[in-house]
């Protein structure tokens, strides 16, 4: 392959289909990822995977069932690292170094942590994406897995991050404990984004992090992001595709949607609670914990109709 130069990177011309919001500063490291093609979204048979959401869907053609964050995803993670240049980052889980080659792109020194590193494959892939887009020296990749590694990393290199990004497993408890060690090694101005919060176990660390008073956020893109940030930082602002009818999943009700005018809402936990509490022995943490095991009964009653209505649509398109 010819050595891909920073001019390749910064020149901008994205497929149809894309969608970057507006005022976002752009970068596309494409040519560094040879085996990334347009998916297919119906070779993924993942529950939260928004199909309806006419974004362009990339994969490895090596793996295409599981996807990159979207390229509007990517612009956010890319423009987030720019407000933390020359500061240290964390990301967990970097599915091919498509996410990591964008923030450190954004100039932060970056650690990622991924199992999936442990394999020659994946690591050499990863390896030489960053290499190709010249970011490879800002990036310490590590084998492992999240809430163990991230601890010992943290304890090994004396390190705090200021910038973490959370795309990893995305059942319970993985999530939740994510959010719960990333919080322990934040800088005290620290920002933490979300992938997948179309997830409702997902969403249960943003949840965390909003009742330990951090300041919270949405992103309305094709698989929904989420931003906490406390101390003195500022998250991205961004812009959802205005061609799109976008809606929140029921477990995301409570948060304001960036660029999105706000209406008042209330939290039903915290109703709740005003109502059961002093009716019940039980704490705030395991009425919480009841709570959210009760949402997420109720997401998967809301979702599984809409996913078998696209199936059986599909199928009909389709013949046999």
């Amino acid at each position: 392959m010819n050595k891909i130069t920073v001019n390749d990177i910064k020149s901008i011309s994205f497929p149809q289909g894309d969608y970057v919001s507006p005022g976002l500063e752009m970068v596309q490291p494409d040519l560094c990822f040879p085996n990334m093609v347009l998916g297919n979204k119906y070779d993924s048979s993942w529950l939260y995977l928004r199909r309806d959401i006419p974004h362009n869907w990339y994969v490895d053609q090596r793996r295409s069932d599981v996807g990159f964050v979207s390229r509007d995803e990517a612009h956010i993670l890319y423009n987030t690292a720019l407000k933390f240049q020359g500061k240290k980052a964390l990301e967990i889980g970097c599915w091919m170094g498509w996410s990591a080659c964008h923030l450190a792109l954004g100039g932060v020194e970056l650690d990622v942590i991924d199992p999936m590193l442990s394999e020659q494959l994946f690591y050499e892939s990863v390896t030489d994406s960053l290499k190709q887009a010249g970011v490879r020296e800002s990036v310490n990749l590590i084998p492992g897995y999240s809430p163990q590694t991230v601890a010992e990393t943290a304890n090994k290199l004396q390190r705090k991050w200021s910038l973490i990004f959370i795309d990893g497993h995305h059942e319970a408890p993985a999530p939740l404990d994510d959010a719960i060690i990333c919080e322990q090694f934040a800088e005290a101005d620290a920002l933490i984004l979300f992938h997948d919060l179309t997830a409702p176990d997902v969403g249960k660390g943003l949840d965390y992090l909003k009742a330990k008073g951090w300041q919270t956020m949405v992103y309305q893109t094709m698989q929904i992001m989420g931003v906490a940030w406390r101390g003195n930082v500022e998250p991205v602002i961004h812009q959802p595709d205005n061609t799109i009818n976008w809606r929140l999943p029921p477990h995301l009700q409570s948060y304001n949607v960036s660029g999105v005018a706000q209406t008042k809402t209330t939290d039903k936990f915290s109703i709740l609670l005003q109502i059961i509490q002093p009716y019940t022995l039980l704490s705030e943490t395991k009425l919480f914990s009841l709570y959210s095991q009760a949402q997420q009964v109720y997401d998967y009653l809301f979702w599984i109709p809409k996913i078998l209505k696209q199936t059986l649509s599909r199928r009909r398109n389709f013949p046999s």
